[in-house]
């Protein structure tokens, strides 16, 4: 009997989805399609951003929204600076460059959602990344 995954135990998370191209970032994949196989339209990580740090610029072709569990700072999208402390709640459209900044004294912590990303997931994942970095890192 093919017993379905309905929860993922924290212990389960995976770390080493694409924002952790950059230092300072831990991008944690918490339902994704390689922990829970029934996963087609949407996935869900946690991404933590140390003081100072900020997450790589970056595209994809999916709306994404995050809420803010804890820290300061700003998202950058298509150019344009907003603040977000706790509590607060973002969405970015598909295909418009964006990225995080920690401007605070503590990890910005956040939840992110996004559509899986109108690429073909199956019959194998994973797939070549649908992210665009527009970033890389400092030598």
């Amino acid at each position: 009997m093919n017993e379905r995954k309905v929860v993922v135990k924290e212990s389960e998370f995976l770390k080493g989805a694409p924002m952790e191209t950059l230092p300072g970032i831990r991008d944690i994949k918490v339902i994704y399609p390689e922990l829970v196989p029934d996963v087609r339209t949407i996935c869900m990580g946690i991404v933590e951003v140390d003081p100072g740090y900020h997450t790589p610029l970056h595209k994809h072709n999916c709306e994404e929204v995050y809420y803010v569990l804890s820290g300061r700072g700003y998202v950058e999208v298509d150019g344009i600076k907003y603040e977000v402390k706790a509590g607060d709640a973002v969405y970015i459209k598909e295909n418009l460059p964006h990225r995080v900044f920690n401007t605070g004294e503590e990890i910005l912590r956040y939840v992110d959602v996004a559509g899986i990303m109108f690429v073909s997931l199956l019959p194998e994942w994973p797939t070549q990344s649908p992210y665009v970095i527009l970033e890389k890192p400092k030598q």
